[in-house]
């Protein structure tokens, strides 16, 4: 079989996928994703978060609870490299968002690592920073204060 077939169409579903979660479009973003698929973050963006989930309804749960507070994060694929597993590639990305309430920026990059069976995505470990996620949050509790200060 020619491995670039699955290459190059598994490309495009990672592609897919990332434009719909960008724009928050649920239901073509998890429909990209097995039922069981696996995602984990070997650095937590958010503490107290497992550091692993299991399951397209846990995630999507995660994903629509942890964007509510932003404008999609209209994700920007830097680059996706290609392995010599066709069902594997590694893609840097980055989202270019910001906080709705405080209307703050909000730019993170990240690394992602992903797996694919029968043309889903079944594994996704995302590397990214937590350490502009804490920024932010202090930096929303920072307006936050200030505006109650002035009331």
């Amino acid at each position: 079989m020619n491995q670039e077939m699955p290459r190059e169409q598994n490309k495009a579903l990672f592609l897919r996928m990332m434009g719909a979660l960008g724009r928050k479009d649920w239901n073509t973003a998890f429909a990209c994703m097995t039922e069981d698929v696996c995602c984990d973050w070997p650095y937590l963006p958010i503490p107290d978060m497992p550091h692993r989930m299991v399951g397209r309804d846990a995630v999507r749960h995660f994903f629509d609870a942890g964007q509510a507070p932003f404008a999609g994060l209209n994700y920007q694929i830097d680059q996706v490299f290609e392995l010599l597993d066709p069902q594997t590639l590694i893609a840097e990305y980055r989202s270019d968002s910001r906080h709705l309430a405080s209307g703050l920026p909000y730019r993170n990059s990240y690394l992602g690592i992903l797996r694919f069976r029968d043309g889903q995505v079944c594994y996704w470990r995302e590397y990214i920073n937590p350490q502009t996620i804490t920024e932010l949050q202090k930096a929303v509790e920072a307006s936050t204060s200030h505006e109650h200060d002035e009331a």
